[in-house]
């Protein structure tokens, strides 16, 4: 549901008014145990659009991030400009760093392995012929495209590599970083016997934005963009919908790692880690921090055909670890949305207050989760989760009460760039 739709509620919890008469199941560090429901309840179906964030099948057209990947980074330089900085320099503006991030994020099954060329390979036009620009005209992209492709292809063996970045000179008059994009092309080209479909396109300044290559790189694996891209001329914050959380939301957030949502969509979870709650009644779960392996990491209301309330914990910790603040991290998911129309929505935890102004993307969800003794009770109060406390081994225990049957039967590109 959008979070604009919401009536958000909150109020002190007195830990002595714990109340055990309805029905009552734990979820433990192990996994759901009697009483819990498999995951398998709360898969979202995948739908047509863009990047859609179902959760019952995988798109065969994009690669897994699973085990180790390779990358491949080649270096385009243009006329009439000589490059002021070698390919190794610009390469380090991104990797170790990028690897590192997906790593982390991954619980280490998911390995990025970046091979980068070294020398830069001259394109045969300037930069400013190319019109270089964040929503650029198809005919200028493809434009580049085929030319960057004719340029590497002699010097360049793109056989085995899931991963292809494109990297321009960031010196070069017509460079824009703004243009830093994944370009899915409608039908694979063939280089050197590997079909390519997507590639990375990066124009990014040195030093570079923050995890922009994460971030890219999150879109080669069936990510979208979680931030609102205003019209053209308007003013309109582009984080509203999921502020610092996760880097599809925003590369510059304080706590960019992945939703426990995507983590589960991208193979990173297994089924014991997932709890699916179904049926009126109140259940109990310990969950453990998005940013640390093992333990259960996400609970799941279904509440709709296309539509869930997902809870995970979050805390300051490893790519977390400039966090504005810790605790119940609750959004609503929907699979009927495409990339960049808002497919998440964090639920303000704290509305009408605001955290971290100097350095979050976005105070009003700086201070979304709730902390131990609060609450949140959704619309019409057929679903409350409370934080009951904060356990020495870093889980956090959590009270969810169902007072209504959750609605499951609810109706709630071709050549993209992302």
């Amino acid at each position: 549901m959008p979070s604009g739709a919401r009536r958000r509620v909150l109020r002190a919890f007195a830990a002595a008014v714990a109340g055990f008469s309805a029905l009552v199941a734990w979820t433990l560090m192990t996994g759901p145990a009697a009483g819990a429901t498999e995951s398998s309840a709360c898969l979202l179906p995948r739908t047509a659009v863009h990047h859609s964030e179902g959760v019952d099948g995988w798109d065969g057209d994009y690669a897994r991030p699973a085990g180790d990947v390779k990358a491949l980074m080649v270096f385009l330089s243009f006329p009439g400009t000589d490059p002021q900085l070698t390919p190794a320099q610009v390469a380090a503006d991104h990797y170790p760093a990028t690897g590192r991030f997906w790593a982390n994020a991954s619980y280490g099954q998911f390995r990025l392995h970046l091979h980068a060329e070294t020398r830069w390979l001259r394109m045969p036009h300037p930069a400013t012929d190319y019109l270089i620009s964040r929503n650029w005209d198809a005919a200028d992209r493809d434009a580049y495209l085929r030319d960057a492709i004719a340029t590497a292809d002699p010097s360049v063996d793109f056989a085995g590599y899931d991963v292809i970045y494109l990297v321009a000179d960031p010196d070069a008059p017509g460079v824009d970083s703004d243009a830093t994009k994944v370009v899915n092309l409608a039908t694979p080209i063939s280089v050197d016997g590997n079909p390519v479909r997507r590639m990375v396109t990066v124009f990014e300044h040195h030093p570079p934005d923050r995890n922009v290559l994460a971030h890219e790189t999150g879109h080669i694996f069936d990510l979208p963009d979680l931030y609102y891209q205003p019209p053209p001329g308007s003013n309109a914050d582009w984080d509203t919908h999921v502020g610092d959380w996760d880097l599809m939301g925003s590369q510059f957030g304080l706590a960019p790692d992945p939703f426990a949502w995507h983590k589960w969509r991208l193979g990173w979870l297994g089924p014991d880690q997932v709890g699916c709650i179904v049926g009126i009644g109140t259940t109990y779960h310990d969950l453990s921090p998005d940013e640390t392996p093992g333990g259960t990491k996400l609970l799941v209301v279904r509440t709709g055909e296309d539509t869930a309330l997902a809870m995970e914990a979050r805390t300051r910790t490893g790519n977390d670890r400039a966090s504005c603040s810790e605790g119940v991290l609750l959004y609503d998911v929907r699979s009927d949305r495409e990339s960049g129309d808002g497919p998440i929505d964090v639920i303000d935890g704290h509305p009408g207050h605001s955290a971290c102004p100097a350095t979050s993307v976005y105070p009003p969800l700086a201070d979304a989760p709730l902390g131990v003794g609060e609450s949140y009770t959704v619309p019409g109060g057929s679903t409350q989760v409370t934080v009951l406390g904060r356990q020495t081994d870093g889980t956090w225990s959590v009270r969810v009460t169902e007072a209504a049957t959750q609605a499951t039967n609810q109706p709630s590109g071709v050549g993209t760039v992302d």
